[in-house]
């Protein structure tokens, strides 16, 4: 008997549960508590914040763990590109920072202080983020230690975002601009009368039941989420949620099975500051292209 479709992404558009939103509630809090209320921090200037899924609203069940970024803004690390490449921090007006804070000093600390407030067991670091488990009243979190990070476009113009100390790698610079990703996320949604997030969350949790039944090898849910984004609008405007998943599918697979989308603007990430298929992504345009074909052919639309 074929499926309902229809009547299954209906059931799988809508946001966490209210049970699920407490525990990402608590999540935060605890953190944020464990994180102030320590001395060791205390010298420190930094912000604590969730970013990802949860704070963005795409989150599904499966894809459970909450991204909370702990933003050290006692001074700006700048990077220069594009026609900024010959200028120094003087000639756009900053002045150097001469302090004793550093990201992977902060780092540690960070970790000491999560486990004074939580013990050994429960957390674990990895080389990007220390990893806290989950409990009976809290989600598992991904707490990552960053600094602000300014990339200068121009002398007059700035993207600012957060930079992330590899423990494995200590010399490489990974930019993310969570913010960013927020407005622009929520810009798109608005777009597309909330359609745009509503069929993230039915891609999600169609790709955790194809990666469930063995279809397919798990999909990173950021890629799933910025490939919907790169999607125009008017492929939102469809009169049932099948019709807007098949052109949704149809959009990403066609656009993606050439390399020319590599650096093109048409892919971007949701925060529209970095290409999504640029070199050091953790996935490539073939992955989306997959995807996207594999999610067709399990629906069945062709």
């Amino acid at each position: 008997m074929n499926r309902d479709w229809e009547s299954v992404f209906a059931d799988w558009y809508g946001r966490a549960s209210n049970a699920e939103q407490t525990r990402y509630e608590n999540t935060c809090a605890a953190i944020n508590e464990a994180l102030r209320g320590n001395s060791r921090l205390s010298d420190y200037t930094f912000e604590v914040y969730a970013k990802g899924s949860y704070p963005a609203f795409t989150n599904v069940v499966r894809d459970s763990d909450v991204d909370i970024a702990v933003e050290l803004t006692t001074f700006f690390g700048n990077r220069f590109v594009l026609d900024a490449r010959d200028l120094t921090i003087s000639d756009v007006g900053v002045t150097p920072y001469d302090g004793n804070a550093t990201l992977p000093g902060f780092k540690d600390d960070v970790e000491r202080a999560l486990i004074d407030a939580f013990g050994t067991g429960p957390v674990d670091r990895g080389n990007k983020a220390i990893h806290i488990r989950e409990s009976s009243q809290s989600l598992k979190a991904d707490v990552v230690p960053c600094v602000t990070m300014k990339t200068w476009i121009s002398r007059y113009e700035a993207r600012t975002g957060i930079s992330l100390h590899n423990d494995s790698r200590p010399s490489e610079t990974i930019l993310n601009f969570p913010r960013q990703h927020l407005v622009e996320g929520t810009s798109k949604n608005d777009a597309t009368s909330r359609r745009y997030k509503r069929v993230v969350r039915i891609l999600k949790r169609l790709e955790n039941e194809m990666v469930d039944r063995g279809v397919i090898d798990p999909v990173p849910s950021f890629l799933i989420e910025s490939a919907v984004f790169n999607v125009p609008n008017d492929r939102f405007a469809s009169n049932s949620w099948s019709e807007r998943i098949e052109r949704v599918l149809a959009y990403v697979y066609n656009g993606t099975k050439s390399d020319d989308c590599v650096a093109s603007d048409d892919w971007l990430e949701v925060n529209r500051c970095k290409y999504l298929f640029a070199d050091g992504q953790a996935w490539s345009n073939a992955d989306a292209c997959a995807f996207a074909l594999a999610a067709w052919r399990y629906v069945g639309f062709g």
